[in-house]
């Protein structure tokens, strides 16, 4: 009996002593099992923020810097042309009779007085009734100058003919047959050849 005790005693030991052991592993696995499960844990990195702020990006600025050029200026103003010869009419009369000479029914004497200046350079200008030239604007007509043709008397320095030196003035009274009707003209002034060397228009006589 005794014996039986005492393997039921050492049997029960067995037993506790096996649990005891089981325990004790099973903590040490349970513990390794957490200190794994924690020392592979994945940890998380935040990257750090800066503590400035955030940067906008500049927006490249294009300054223009004026450039300057020269700029030549051409002037188009001509420097006037002179004529060769300057007129101005001092007066402009109808006369039906100059001295001892008279015209035809329907005409009458166009008598202008006038002031001839030359500025040629070079020459000096000759004249004679063919020089002079009146255009009749109402009748459309233009006539020669009819000054040497006229009896003596009537005028006090008749301008037939003659010679204006150079940077010389004259004056005078150059005369034309006209038709009464008229009282517009154009006067003209002509070197030998024909070339009109100045005019002036608009002269008008009631």
């Amino acid at each position: 009996m005794e014996m039986m005790k005492k393997n039921k005693f050492i049997v029960c030991f067995a037993w506790i002593m096996v649990l005891i052991v089981c325990v004790i592993s099973s903590g040490c696995t349970s513990t390794q099992v957490q200190n794994s499960a924690t020392g592979n844990s994945p940890t998380l990195t935040t990257p750090s923020q800066s503590a400035s702020s955030t940067t906008v990006p500049e927006t490249p600025v294009t300054t223009l810097i004026p450039t300057t050029s020269e700029t030549t200026i051409i002037s188009t103003t001509e420097i006037p042309k002179i004529d060769p010869l300057s007129v101005t009419i001092n007066s402009a009369v109808k006369k039906t009779q100059i001295g001892k000479s008279t015209n035809k029914p329907g005409n009458i004497f166009l008598v202008l007085d006038v002031t001839i200046q030359n500025n040629d350079k070079n020459n000096d200008f000759k004249y004679t009734d063919t020089s002079f030239a009146i255009y009749d604007k109402t009748n459309k007509n233009r006539r020669t100058a009819i000054t040497s043709q006229l009896l003596s008397g009537g005028l006090n320095n008749p301008l037939s003919s003659g010679t204006i030196p150079l940077k010389s003035k004259v004056y005078g009274q150059i005369v034309f047959g006209e038709m009464d009707s008229s009282n517009s003209y154009k006067f003209y002034i002509s070197d030998s050849t024909g070339t009109v060397l100045t005019s002036i228009d608009n002269i008008n006589v009631p």
